[in-house]
């Protein structure tokens, strides 16, 4: 064999060596790996905490108010009516036992029966006082002759009138019904019809203002 042979046979196993030591790394690099593998860090998820419910407000009591609830204004009490025996001259006109009573300083000094206004067109009641006085005196009626209110014009002696609104004492030549029940069943328009006599006697006694309660 010649030495340039045995060069060649040399480079060839030295290869063959080297190839040898970088397969056995190779192979051991692979089995470490496999007998050990990497340790991988878990991923840190955060923690998942509940969705807070709405806080709803409480509704607001419909019973209760903030604002302070109106005063309720007070009513006026009515004037008091003067008693039978208060002194001065005073008139009483009952709508229930449909009479009148006059009062001299507490003494009765006349009492009759009367007539007052129809269930439509009541007396008003109350404290008053004699405005004006009329002898004679012509009343005319306010309602056209389709009304049901409607009286021809009639003339009568005596009158005093106690309420703006027309409301007179006085005398009623035409009337034949007095006493209980005359209101209802043939009232006046309002006025008190009071006998002749009596009305005369009134008609002087009683100045202007005199105290009329009507009850």
């Amino acid at each position: 064999m010649t030495r340039r042979a045995v060069i060649r046979i040399g480079s060839t196993i030295s290869v063959f060596i080297l190839f040898g030591l970088i397969g056995g790394i190779f192979l051991n690099t692979l089995l470490t790996s496999a007998a050990n593998p990497p340790v991988v860090a878990p991923i840190s998820t955060p923690p998942i905490e509940p969705t807070p419910e709405p806080t709803t407000a409480p509704l607001p009591d419909p019973t209760l108010s903030e604002a302070p609830l109106p005063t309720p204004t007070p009513t006026p009490p009515p004037t008091p009516a003067p008693t039978p025996g208060a002194p001065g001259k005073l008139i009483v006109v009952s709508l229930a036992t449909q009479s009148l009573t006059a009062y001299d300083n507490g003494r009765v000094v006349a009492t009759t029966v009367v007539a007052t206004g129809r269930p439509a067109l009541p007396t008003l009641t109350g404290t008053f006082h004699i405005k004006a006085k009329y002898a004679p005196y012509q009343f005319v009626s306010p309602w056209p002759k389709s009304s049901p209110y409607w009286y021809a014009s009639a003339w009568v002696k005596y009158a005093m009138l106690y309420d703006d609104g027309g409301y007179f004492i006085h005398d009623a030549p035409w009337r034949t019904v007095w006493g209980p029940g005359a209101n209802q069943t043939n009232g006046t328009h309002g006025c008190v019809n009071v006998p002749l006599n009596t009305m005369g006697f009134l008609y002087k006694w009683a100045p202007v203002g005199t105290t009329v309660v009507v009850q």
